[in-house]
């Protein structure tokens, strides 16, 4: 399998490093500094918790121009539009896979874009940190891809799931994403209240319990609109006769690795994003109280 990798960063570092060292073929779309790391010392990616460490060689290529079986996605939201126009070179129709928050689903794809679009989203949290993606896996969220016998798919399924990656095929990705991306945003807000400190958030149980009433709020007022998709695990945590329980959840989770690694080193490293996400969030949901008060500060 010949796979491109577009955006090189923890994401795209961690899952083109699994892919290759499952023996797949896998470029990486030329793009800034970043790449020229790359370029120079491999994609390099440490499991934290695991304690793996991955090093591999990887090709970069300068334009989408070859012939690829999958492309993978994983660049920020403010991104998205610029990578879909280098991609209008791709040979043949590849699967493209894009990674990454993207509440509004398919509608942000080119209808035009080569090769057959699908939407994923992974199972890792992590940072860069001196040419190296530091991750964690997150247990409660597998690498999501959609319900499809297309078999590129699959062969991407049976790489990742051969390197220990667990996998969900979602049947509703474009609603899935979506509320998703209402999680995302009220997690970012609540951090941002604490300076970016997830120790710091842990400690603060007004903050805490304002996020979840607002994650809480968000998911129902998705749900009025009729959007499917919410991830069961997420549902279950943030139903309203669980809010103590979710609060002592996030508590415990903040002061743990995984809240620098899956929340708070993303939430500081691209705040426009996060901001962005607020404003689609508090814009298409306006039925929530605590949603619209602890997003405020993310529209200042």
């Amino acid at each position: 399998m010949k796979v491109l990798i577009v955006g090189a960063g923890v994401i795209g570092t961690v899952y083109g490093a699994h892919v290759a060292a499952a023996g797949h073929q896998v470029s990486v779309l030329s793009h800034g500094p970043r790449t020229g790391e790359v370029a120079a010392g491999g994609m390099c990616a440490r499991d934290v918790l695991g304690g793996e460490r991955i090093d591999v060689e990887t090709d970069i290529v300068p334009d989408a121009a070859g012939d690829y079986d999958v492309v993978l996605v994983a660049v920020r939201r403010d991104q998205l539009a610029s990578a879909c126009a280098r991609l209008a070179v791709l040979a043949g129709k590849p699967a493209v896979v894009f990674f990454g928050n993207n509440p509004a689903g398919r509608a942000a794809i080119p209808g035009d874009l080569p090769g057959d679009a699908y939407l994923g989203f992974p199972g890792v949290g992590g940072v860069m940190a001196d040419g190296t993606a530091d991750y964690v896996r997150i247990r409660q969220q597998p690498t999501a891809l959609p319900q499809s016998a297309d078999s590129r798919l699959a062969a991407l399924e049976s790489a990742l799931a051969g390197r220990g990656f667990a996998i969900q095929r979602v049947a509703d990705m474009d609603g899935w994403l979506a509320y998703h991306a209402a999680f995302v945003a009220c997690v970012a807000a609540a951090l941002y209240r604490c300076g970016t400190d997830p120790v710091r958030l842990a400690a603060d149980r007004p903050v805490l319990t304002l996020m979840c009433q607002a994650i809480t709020g968000a998911f129902a007022g998705l749900r009025s609109q009729g959007t499917a998709g919410l991830p069961r695990n997420l549902a279950v945590l943030h139903s309203p006769l669980l809010k103590a329980v979710a609060v002592r959840y996030w508590a415990r989770t903040m002061r743990s690795p995984m809240g620098e690694l899956c929340f708070a080193g993303h939430s500081r490293h691209a705040e426009a994003e996060m901001r962005a996400l607020g404003g689609d969030m508090a814009a298409r949901i306006t039925s929530s109280p605590a949603l619209a008060q602890l997003l405020r500060p993310l529209a200042a």
